[in-house]
């Protein structure tokens, strides 16, 4: 499952200018349930969900958001891929 790595490889790309489109957003929904099915998703789409939950306006970091999908996505996140330079 998702990995510290990866993890810290979308948050980079979620602070970063990158282009990225809220498409893929909707299978995280209810990720932080107890009943949520386990998913496999792209480095972005996790850039995606990252961006979405814990950067806040002022470009600093919810801490308390981004542990949540750490902790969630040790066991849920399938993540494939590398991010796209």
């Amino acid at each position: 499952m998702m990995t510290r790595d990866q993890l810290s490889e979308a948050l980079t790309l979620a602070r970063s200018g990158a282009d990225l489109t809220l498409d893929e957003i909707a299978i995280f929904d209810g990720f932080a349930l107890r009943d949520f099915a386990p998913v496999v998703c792209t480095i972005e789409a996790l850039a995606v969900l990252v961006r979405w939950q814990c950067i806040c306006f002022d470009g600093s970091i919810d801490h308390d958001a981004l542990n949540e999908i750490a902790t969630v996505g040790r066991r849920k996140f399938g993540v494939v891929g590398k991010a796209v330079a």
